[in-house]
């Protein structure tokens, strides 16, 4: 069965590699991107058909809207499935001394409050498919968020804001799910490994095909059961 997929921060990196294995599996999937027309490998997978690009400033209200409307208006009976990709890294290295208060908000005005706007405006557009029918979001987050494991990680030489974003995206996340439960969504965090792309950088051990295809079965398989959690591209469940 064919389903529909909306996902932003789709113009490079894991966004668009998912993009490339969404449509490779025949399914539609709106390719949400700041300058998708700047992505020269994102439109070369455009056939308007099952693969659309929408022009989308996470950190705009009004941008956000018009995205919502146009895929909207593009797919009437809904979306089955809302991926959380767009994000950025902010300055490397720098601890909560030597960060600045611009800093810290704009890594947090990207990675978590566009988030919850983002996700505020497309729950409508998978709220379609009824509440008979399971819907899922899945937002990027990393194990660089995780309290848990911050003693062995040490942060990895990033910043003090990706990291602190991270652990609210998990928050947002939790949060989401218990919402959202009642309407048969399901609602996780994905950590999609140290993935060799141009944040992860070329020493990074897994490949955004990896990577991709894991998150992508996990996107398939997961349910009740999994709502409201935080896992890798693997499928393990990992601490908060």
């Amino acid at each position: 069965m064919v389903k529909t997929y909306i996902v932003t921060g789709a113009s490079r990196g894991i966004g668009l590699e998912f993009v490339k294995q969404i449509a490779a599996a025949g399914n539609i999937v709106f390719a949400c991107a700041r300058n998708p027309d700047g992505s020269e490998a994102l439109l070369d997978l455009v056939d308007n058909t099952k693969v659309f690009t929408v022009k989308l400033d996470a950190l705009n209200d009004e941008s956000i809207k018009a995205a919502a409307a146009e895929i909207d208006s593009k797919a009437p009976q809904g979306a089955d499935y809302l991926i959380n990709n767009a994000g950025i890294c902010g300055t490397m290295g720098l601890d909560f001394e030597s960060s600045s208060k611009e800093e810290l908000t704009n890594v947090f005005d990207t990675n978590l409050v566009a988030v919850n706007e983002v996700t505020k405006a497309f729950v409508p557009i998978l709220r379609k498919r009824g509440e008979d029918q399971i819907k899922k979001i899945l937002n990027i987050s990393s194990t660089l968020g995780s309290i848990g494991q911050m003693e062995d990680a040490n942060g990895w030489g990033f910043g003090v804001a990706y990291c602190v974003s991270k652990a609210s995206v998990n928050m947002l996340t939790k949060m989401t799910a218990n919402k959202l439960s009642k309407e048969n969504f399901v609602v996780f965090a994905s950590h999609p490994g140290w993935v060799k792309t141009s944040m992860g950088g070329e020493d990074a051990p897994v490949t955004p095909e990896e990577s991709i295809r894991g998150q992508l079965a996990n996107l398939d398989k997961f349910g009740k059961e999994e709502n409201g959690g935080f896992y890798d591209f693997e499928g393990n469940a990992l601490s908060w």
